[in-house]
């Protein structure tokens, strides 16, 4: 009997709507709303109080009628007893600092205390007021505040039944009690087909709201994907042009070298599954050294340091990936018998990097230092990690470099470029290791 009517009861408040997941979010939701409606509801009616006090009660001491007037004094303690107990329910509201037991607390004690309240005036002052008036007040104001729970409902038929109780034992006029409990059965019935209305249209909005929620997660996903997160959200808040100028760079480019002959040995998805695991390897690795991707076009690959935040070792990191970017060619070339090799460019310097297109945006860097990174890989050698002289100041003694002839670069004056072999060793031949987090020391991939 109890599932049956939790389950009407689920059903008639719209509770069935909402996702079991979503739940445990509906229902502090709920409780929040229905907690600051009744408090706004508690401070109106100690508001009303307290000028009924002075314009009722007040002038009818001072005027020295009130032994002429008993009822007003069942009024007059039923507006004190109120107005205690109401200020009683807000301390407690203020005393429970945690939310989660703030809200569910006082949303519940104003749910029972409001009808109780409507059924002690209409039982204590019938002598005065013969109607159910401020009872049918008070279960409709209740209504009209959605709880997350079934047993809700009972509040209802559990203050009508009070009312009868009271009545019948406090009142001598078998008609008119008849009358009263016909209309507040009424109001009852309204005020409980009220509350699943309102509930329904509560759960309603939240689903809503979960949709819009969820909706704008991935829409800030995938645009997160695509923009490194401070970019976005900049374009978030200025639809113009986002163009900054970084001083100190380091650019990365690595090219499958013989892709073209091997997708030709490969199914279509085999070829494309090749590369979305390389790649994805890559991002990780990016992750870890706090590099940012920049893109992939086709079988290329190319990230950055130092966009769009500045960081001093800029110059490290990207090594760093691109020696991650060699160990993992070489577990392919072991573990899968592939032939995967890479060509890798590095080169450091000032670029400018920014958010081109409106409809398919993409953000990428643009000066001579991209530019030399990208001719730095065209011109290296597979499984070679090509470095200019730059870079190689850049990075100082810490890794192990090998000379080659100067030599022009698309049209440009002979320069000096190294090959990057790996990490220096110390003295003692013990290899530099990598924290936790890729922020300092090394990995060594040879």
């Amino acid at each position: 009997m109890d599932r049956i009517f939790e389950r009407f009861a689920v059903s008639l408040g719209g509770l069935d709507r909402i996702p079991v997941d979503d739940r445990p979010a509906y229902a502090v939701r709920a409780y929040r709303d229905c907690s600051h409606r009744a408090w706004l509801c508690t401070w109106l009616v100690m508001a009303i109080n307290l000028p009924l006090f002075l314009a009722v009660d007040f002038r009818t001491w001072v005027a020295g009628a009130w032994d002429e007037q008993p009822a007003h004094a069942m009024i007059f303690w039923w507006r004190l007893g109120v107005t205690l107990i109401l200020a009683g329910g807000l301390a407690m509201r203020r005393a429970a600092v945690p939310d989660a037991l703030c809200h569910p607390r006082f949303a519940w004690f104003c749910v029972l205390f409001y009808p109780v309240c409507g059924v002690w005036f209409a039982v204590s002052c019938q002598s005065l007021v013969t109607d159910v008036s401020v009872y049918v007040l008070l279960i409709v104001g209740v209504a009209s505040a959605p709880l997350p729970s079934p047993l809700k409902l009972l509040v209802y038929p559990g203050s009508w039944l009070l009312l009868a109780v009271g009545l019948q034992f406090t009142g001598d006029n078998d008609t008119q009690i008849y009358h009263l409990l016909i209309n507040a059965g009424v109001a009852a019935v309204g005020a409980a087909m009220l509350d699943a209305f309102a509930s329904r249209a509560h759960a309603a909005s939240f689903v809503q709201s979960r949709l819009l929620e969820r909706e704008r997660q991935r829409s800030e996903s995938v645009l997160g994907n695509i923009l490194p997160p401070s970019v976005a959200q900049r374009l978030k808040d200025d639809p113009s042009a986002v163009v900054e100028y970084h001083p100190a760079v380091s650019i990365l480019f690595a090219d499958f070298v013989g892709f073209g002959t091997l997708s030709e040995t490969l199914q279509p998805d085999e070829m494309v599954g090749l590369l979305d695991h390389l790649f994805l390897e890559f991002d990780e690795a990016a992750d870890r050294f706090g590099v940012e991707k920049i893109k992939t076009t086709g079988d290329s690959y190319m990230a950055a340091c130092g966009v769009p935040q500045a960081v001093a070792d800029h110059a490290r990191r990207i090594a760093d990936l691109a020696l991650r970017i060699q160990s993992v060619a070489r577990r392919f070339r072991s573990d899968r018998g592939l032939p995967v090799h890479f060509r890798i460019g590095l080169h450091t310097g000032p670029a400018i990097a920014g958010v081109i297109g409106r409809r398919k945006f993409s953000y990428d860097l643009w000066g001579d230092t991209v530019n030399l990174s990208h001719h730095l890989q065209a011109y290296g050698e597979a499984d070679r990690i090509h470095i200019s002289m730059a870079m190689q100041q850049a990075l100082a003694a810490e890794y192990r470099y090998e000379a080659r002839p100067p030599m022009s670069l698309k049209g440009r004056a002979p320069m000096q470029t190294y090959f990057l072999l790996g990490f220096r060793r110390d003295v003692d031949g013990v290899a530099f290791t990598a924290d936790a987090d890729g922020s300092a020391g090394r990995y060594d991939l040879r």
